[in-house]
């Protein structure tokens, strides 16, 4: 079934969820990756990988809040403590704003700093921020620091599934897998 159900998560939402993860433990590698690079070609074809990829991410982050809003979001089984349920409103905000803010702060650092934003070499997107290096470096602080919070709240979600599944015995983990991945 493609949309969510009060129980489970719908096929496009799984969709949308493993290949975002995907995509941003790439961006994260090559983040870190191309921050220890020595200058040459290779960093360079990093960098317009890593801003191609970013653009594609915003724009799945926008797709995906739209499927969120428009579908219910299954609920934690009632037996759980509430700050549980707290919790679980409260990490998606965090994961959201980060998934706008990461974009954008790396639109911002590139436009500002007088970089163009490249799109898999297919096309160039509008300068629309005039060249501004106080900016760009407020960006890069605000990208940088972003990634590092990043990463704290990506592990915090993979902790607390796995912390649903192996020690509460919840479905909450389950309930996100693929079909094929699920066992009985």
């Amino acid at each position: 079934m493609s949309r969510n159900t009060p129980d489970s998560f719908g096929s496009i939402t799984k969709i949308f969820h493993w290949f975002m993860a995907f995509c941003i433990v790439g961006m994260l590698t090559v983040g870190w990756v191309m921050g220890n690079v020595e200058s040459s070609p290779t960093k360079m074809m990093l960098y317009g990988l890593h801003k191609s990829t970013g653009v594609i991410i915003l724009l799945l982050a926008l797709l995906r809040l739209t499927w969120r809003l428009l579908n219910p979001i299954p609920q934690l089984p009632s037996s759980l403590h509430p700050w549980h349920h707290y919790i679980a409103k409260l990490s998606p905000l965090a994961l959201y704003t980060l998934l706008f803010l990461m974009p954008l702060s790396g639109f911002a650092l590139s436009q500002a700093a007088g970089y163009p934003i490249k799109v898999y070499n297919l096309f160039t997107l509008p300068a629309i921020l005039p060249k501004n290096i106080d900016l760009s470096k407020t960006a890069v602080l605000v990208h940088k620091y972003g990634a590092f919070i990043l990463i704290g709240v990506l592990a915090l979600h993979v902790i607390a599934a796995l912390y649903h599944h192996f020690i509460l015995k919840t479905n909450v983990l389950q309930r996100m897998l693929p079909s094929w991945f699920q066992h009985s």
